[in-house]
């Protein structure tokens, strides 16, 4: 009798292995319109969609032209296609410029809120320090004076978190 196979989902099924699921295209350009997206990666999307529809644009009237007797269009288009991507090579440019330079900016900001902040948490905390010590000698000098109201104080305190807890509990019993 043959062996049943050993199955187990480390082991891939043949029958789709190795090839990877189908990707549209479409998928890959992310939607301007959707939250999460800062307007320098909109305003990219944007340059490259009209980037790619004028690439496209020459690439057809090349593929129409290239069937026509020799023109002096012909030449114009090529001339034109070349100019364009020129235009589009420098619009990379520049827009790469404006990243990096507002990447920059951007970096400083952080750097200068992040000082800010710990700054800030320096002040605070140096506060509290001096808020607690203030607050521990005020409680020393009245238990110095007072030592008897502030024993009777804490007895009453003791007695009615006492009966409060009691009454709690009995009410959880119920």
């Amino acid at each position: 009798m043959s062996e049943k196979a050993y199955n187990s989902s480390d082991i891939p099924a043949f029958d789709t292995y190795p090839s990877p699921p189908p990707v549209n295209r479409v998928d890959l350009v992310k939607d301007p319109e959707r939250k999460g997206h800062s307007t320098l990666e909109q305003r990219a999307a944007e340059l490259g969609a009209a980037a790619g529809k004028v690439v496209q644009m020459v690439r057809r009237v090349r593929s129409t032209a290239g069937s026509l007797p020799e023109h002096p269009a012909v030449t114009r288009i090529g001339a034109l296609a070349e100019e364009t991507k020129a235009r589009a090579e420098q619009l990379r440019s520049v827009s790469a410029e404006f990243a990096l330079r507002w990447g920059h900016q951007t970096g400083e900001r952080v750097r200068e809120i992040a000082q800010n902040a710990r700054d800030r948490s320096r002040e605070l905390g140096r506060q509290a320090k001096s808020g607690y010590t203030r607050a521990r000698n005020e409680t020393g000098r009245i238990a110095r004076e007072y030592p008897l109201h502030v024993a009777l104080g804490a007895g009453a305190v003791g007695f009615l978190l006492g009966v409060t807890l009691r009454i709690g509990r009995s009410r959880r019993a119920i």
